[in-house]
């Protein structure tokens, strides 16, 4: 069974490319690989579900929360694989809430809107086979590059995967 299975308008949504995956990589810190079991949630292809707006036949539930299927993000969400591939080279952002990291790589849409990829990083429990559980919590085209940079603290992913798999504590750092 796939991992997402939604049917709009009488088509199955291909989706495959949103299954899980694992990354692994090399990392200088801990001096060991990490593998990293990473998901997408719904929000890679779904925006929020608006009455007079959306379609009935377009809803999809996210626990409690109604979600509209959104065609555009469903076609941006096909470069996520690309975009979390890269992540071992790669610096991201830590979000102002302090739960989340933001991703913005070089995608731009048709429009020249950024694509910036929410995610947030954990270790995995006990017993699990990887060492770290990555959500890609949402991807979506904004138009303003330092809007979404607002707030944030930039952070290499490697040295992020290390301090997460050390259970230690990622700060913002002070600016100078």
């Amino acid at each position: 069974m796939a991992y997402f299975d939604h049917t709009i308008d009488g088509v199955a949504l291909d989706l495959a490319h949103l299954e899980p995956r694992l990354l692994s990589f090399f990392v200088q810190k801990v001096a060991r690989e990490l593998s990293i079991d990473v998901r997408f949630s719904n929000h890679c292809f779904t925006c929020k579900f608006e009455d007079g707006r959306h379609a009935a036949t377009h809803l999809i539930m996210d626990h409690k929360n109604r979600r509209a299927y959104d065609p555009e993000r469903h076609e941006l969400s096909r470069q996520l694989p690309a975009i979390v591939e890269a992540l071992p080279t790669a610096s991201v952002y830590m979000t102002p809430t302090d739960r989340n990291y933001v991703y913005l790589g070089n995608v731009t849409t048709a429009d020249g809107q950024q694509y910036p990829m929410y995610f947030n990083l954990r270790r995995a429990p006990a017993g699990h086979q990887q060492q770290l559980l990555m959500v890609v919590e949402s991807a979506y085209p904004v138009a303003d590059r330092l809007q979404v940079l607002a707030g944030t603290t930039k952070i290499s992913f490697p040295v992020l995967c290390a301090k997460v798999y050390r259970g230690e504590r990622v700060r913002p750092q002070a600016r100078r």
